[in-house]
């Protein structure tokens, strides 16, 4: 039947395609599960096997290349799908992770405002140190050498400094984002 089929018997091919539709049809559906994924499949198969038939050997095992040809449209079906699965997963990830950011900046934002509103209520000398130590990076030490005064002092001004800024930010989310922000500042 192939070899009448390969030399354009459209009745031979029409023959060799009812007598392996079924088989090849249930083999799709087995792993697809989707009647109309494989109809599409079979399809494919068909149409490549008629457009290609003059490039095949007459002696081919046509059954065995039929079973190959659906088995790898499969294959790549499912790794298709795969591929959009992961990509959406991807996509819907990054839209959680912007959503989460933005919140985030937000509060981040409205914490340095209120903490430089606060900073603005402390005494000259509370305020440099706080500034030094929060702005600056600079630990107990060094802000010492830059403003010319003990460690000691600077304990003491941060110490006036962080009870202001607690009683200004009363609210206990922001007085814990600026613990964890003056933490990772100061290594507190």
């Amino acid at each position: 039947m192939w070899q009448q089929a390969r030399s354009g018997d459209t009745k031979a091919f029409e023959g060799l395609y009812q007598a392996t539709v079924v088989s090849l049809s249930n083999q799709a559906f087995r792993i697809l599960k989707d009647r109309e994924q494989v109809k599409d499949i079979i399809q494919d198969v068909f149409t490549s096997l008629y457009l290609r038939r003059d490039e095949l050997p007459g002696d081919v095992n046509i059954s065995g290349y039929l079973n190959n040809a659906v088995k790898y449209k499969v294959s790549n079906q499912l790794r298709n799908k795969l591929l959009k699965e992961n990509h959406h997963q991807v996509l819907i990830r990054q839209a959680h992770q912007q959503e989460v950011a933005q919140p985030v900046q937000l509060e981040q934002h409205e914490l340095k405002t209120r903490i430089a509103r606060s900073i603005n209520t402390l005494p000259q000398k509370c305020r440099e140190v706080f500034m030094l130590s929060y702005y600056d990076n600079l630990g107990y030490k060094a802000i010492a050498q830059e403003m010319g005064i003990s460690v000691k002092t600077v304990e003491k001004h941060m110490s006036k400094a962080l009870q202001v800024l607690r009683r200004e930010l009363k609210e206990e989310h922001y007085l814990g984002m600026l613990l964890v922000a003056m933490s990772v500042y100061t290594g507190l």
